[in-house]
């Protein structure tokens, strides 16, 4: 009788354990079998709490040195974005948000890590590069010849307008017949089920190379909210702050050892399929071609 009960409160206490996490609150975060309250954006938590639904002992960040940008419980601030030479700071750090660079001017960014500022400029007819933002002194002719010039191009533009408004009108009248027909099929495309096979440590890190090259830069940190919070996007990008691909490894690292390594591939696809479907598309492809997943259809 004894040794029942015992095993009993055994078996309660296993299935109560993996729970413990999952009773924190939106306001909380785990640590050490409790729930403690998280610290407010603007500063870091120095000392953790000693019960659950506690806030421990939360410190400030140091201005122009770090920041958090959100409620966390990180034990150190992230520090602040430092702008490179060829940029301006267009917003500078504070307790709770990042540094904003900007390129200077006559440079630009093609990219949103903004690894390097690249000149803008033209080909002039003789070869040379000439500067779009050039201060030098405009002709005087040429600036009148412009200034009769404006007006003929915005009658022009206008005429421009009208025909374009009646071919948009015609496209959106040939679309709408095919709307419904278009839906359905897009339907029965995506009643399928994602099956992925075992992978080798190899085989995910080609999975993971194919979702960084794929996946639009503007789109990643999107996909990546699906799971991660913003502090753990933050924290990755100013430990690796001129290296995309590592970020975006590390992001999906995360990934993996939350889901495992099959849920997090379908649920990256599945969220990526929302988010934008060339994407999606390219990506699942890639992967099925590779042999890492298989496509079953769904029964009716």
């Amino acid at each position: 009788m004894g040794a029942g009960r015992a095993v009993g409160l055994l078996l309660v206490v296993l299935l109560t354990m993996p729970r413990a996490r999952a009773n924190c609150g939106e306001r909380e975060y785990f640590h050490q079998g409790l729930c403690c309250v998280f610290c407010e954006a603007g500063t870091f938590v120095a000392d953790h709490c000693s019960a659950s639904h506690l806030k421990g002992k939360c410190d400030p960040c140091k201005e122009g040195k770090d920041f958090t940008a959100h409620a966390n419980g990180l034990e150190g601030c992230l520090p602040c974005r430092q702008c490179r030479e060829d940029q301006i700071i267009l917003r500078p750090c504070t307790l709770t948000q990042n540094a904003e660079c900007q390129c200077k001017q006559g440079y630009f960014c093609d990219d949103e890590s903004c690894e390097v500022c690249q000149r803008i400029g033209q080909k002039h007819p003789d070869g040379k590069e000439i500067l779009l933002n050039s201060t030098d002194t405009a002709d005087p002719q040429g600036r009148e010849a412009l200034l009769w010039f404006i007006p003929v191009l915005l009658l022009s533009g206008l005429g421009l307008l009208v025909v374009v408004a009646v071919v948009v009108k015609k496209l959106k009248c040939d679309k709408a017949a095919s709307t419904d027909k278009d839906v359905e099929g897009y339907l029965v495309r995506e009643q399928s089920q994602i099956i992925v096979k075992d992978l080798a440590q190899s085989e995910l890190r080609e999975t993971f190379d194919v979702f960084t090259k794929e996946v639009p830069p503007q789109q990643w940190k999107q996909l990546m909210r699906t799971l991660l919070q913003e502090n753990d996007i933050d924290k990755i990008i100013s430990k690796f702050p001129d290296n995309r691909e590592e970020q975006s490894y590390q992001m999906l690292f995360i990934w993996k050892n939350r889901l495992g390594k099959k849920q997090c591939i379908i649920h990256l696809l599945d969220a990526l399929r929302h988010i934008d479907t060339k994407a999606y598309y390219s990506v699942s492809n890639t992967l099925k071609n590779n042999n890492i997943i298989s496509k079953v259809e769904a029964e009716d």
